[in-house]
C-alpha cells in the first residue's frame, strides 16, 4: 500500500462537497473540529423536508488521496466522531449522523431476524474492508459455520468471513449514496449475498413521512440494481426519488410497490405487500450443514415494524 496522505480541508460547498488539498505524505490524517461540524451541519440539512428532493446531491467529501493504512490508523484513535464516515476510492465521505432512530431501525431488524433463527449471528457497526475501501455497515448477519477465508481475504483485520447479509439505514444519507454501496458490497472480493438499504425520509409539514426499502441480490444478473423496492411510509415518495430510481438506478417503475403505487396503506403488521423476503439460500450461503430445518422458506422482514419504531418511538 502507498504511504498515507494528509489532507487539509477547507469549507463545505453548495454541492455538498468539502474542498480538500493534499499535504505531506508522512503526516497522519487531520480532520479539524470545524470541518467535522461543517459536515454534520450539512447532513442535518438533509433532515429537513426541503432537502428531500435533493437526490442529485454530491457526496460530502472531507478528505482526498487517503490510503487505507492512514484511514485505519485514524479511526482507531477517533472512534467518537459526530458523523459517520467511510473510505471509498481514496476519499473520506461523511454520510450519516448517529441519531437514535437510525440505530433503532438497525437494531429492530437484527432482533427480528435473530429471533427467527438461532443459527444466525448479527453485528452492529461492523467494519468491512473491500480492497482499498473501508465501510462500517449498520448491520451484518452471518450464519454459523462459515469457513475461515484465506489470509488476506477476510472482511477485516480479524480475518473473519464476510457476512451474507448487509443492512444500511439512511436518515441523512441519500438514496444515491445508499444505492452506490451495492458496487462495493458485491465486489468479487466479498461473499456478501444480500444488501438491503432502508431510507427514512424527513417528516413533512403535513406530518407524513416517506420510507423506502431496497433489496439487492448478488445472484441477479444486474446485481447493482435493486430487484425489490417497497415504499412503506405514511406518505408517497417524492417525484425526484422516483426519477432517480428509474433513471440512474435502472429500476423499472413497475418494480416499485407499496404506498403511492396502488397498494393499501402500511398501517398494521403482517400485511403481505410490506413483507420483504430474504431468501434462505443466500442468507445461509456457505454455512456448514446448509439451510437449517424450518428456515427453508426464508425470512420475511415486516416493514411495518420499522415504520412503527420510527413514528412511535422517536
Amino acid at each position: 500500500m502507498s504511504a498515507s496522505l494528509t489532507t487539509t480541508p477547507t469549507t463545505v460547498t453548495q454541492n455538498s462537497t468539502i474542498s480538500t488539498t493534499t499535504s505531506s505524505r508522512s503526516a497522519p490524517i487531520q480532520l479539524s473540529k470545524e470541518l467535522l461540524k461543517q459536515a454534520r451541519d450539512r447532513l442535518l440539512e438533509f433532515q429537513n423536508e426541503k432537502m428531500e428532493a435533493s437526490e442529485d446531491a454530491e457526496p460530502i467529501i472531507i478528505a482526498q488521496n487517503v490510503s487505507l493504512e492512514a484511514y485505519i490508523k485514524y479511526i482507531k484513535t477517533e472512534r467518537k466522531l459526530p458523523i459517520r464516515i467511510r473510505l471509498v476510492n481514496g476519499k473520506i465521505i461523511a454520510h450519516e449522523i448517529p441519531l437514535s432512530s437510525h440505530g433503532a431501525v438497525a437494531n429492530r431488524i437484527s432482533f427480528l431476524i435473530l429471533a427467527w433463527n438461532n443459527q444466525l449471528r448479527g453485528t452492529n457497526e461492523e467494519d468491512l474492508i473491500v480492497g482499498s475501501n473501508y465501510y462500517t455497515a449498520d448491520l451484518t448477519i452471518r450464519p454459523l459455520g462459515l469457513s475461515r477465508p484465506p489470509v488476506g481475504w477476510g472482511s477485516n483485520s480479524e480475518g473473519r468471513p464476510y457476512p451474507t447479509l448487509v443492512v444500511e439505514v439512511g436518515n441523512s444519507e441519500s438514496i444515491p449514496s445508499l444505492h452506490d454501496l451495492s458496487t462495493g458490497y458485491f465486489s468479487p472480493q466479498t461473499t456478501i449475498q444480500i444488501y438491503i438499504a432502508i431510507k427514512i425520509f424527513p417528516t413533512r409539514h403535513d406530518g407524513t413521512r416517506a420510507m423506502l426499502a431496497l433489496r439487492y441480490l448478488r445472484t441477479n444478473q444486474n446485481n447493482t440494481v435493486p430487484d425489490i423496492i417497497i415504499s412503506f411510509g405514511t406518505g408517497h415518495l417524492h417525484h425526484n426519488t422516483i426519477a432517480f430510481l428509474t433513471n440512474r438506478a435502472g429500476v423499472r417503475l413497475a418494480n416499485i410497490t407499496g404506498v403511492g403505487f396502488s397498494a393499501i396503506a402500511c398501517n398494521a403488521p403482517r400485511i403481505p405487500n410490506y413483507q420483504l423476503h430474504i431468501f434462505a439460500i443466500e442468507l445461509f450461503n456457505g454455512a456448514f450443514g446448509g439451510i437449517p430445518a424450518g428456515a427453508v422458506n426464508g425470512f420475511f422482514l415486516d416493514l411495518w415494524e420499522l415504520q412503527d419504531i420510527v413514528l412511535n418511538d422517536f
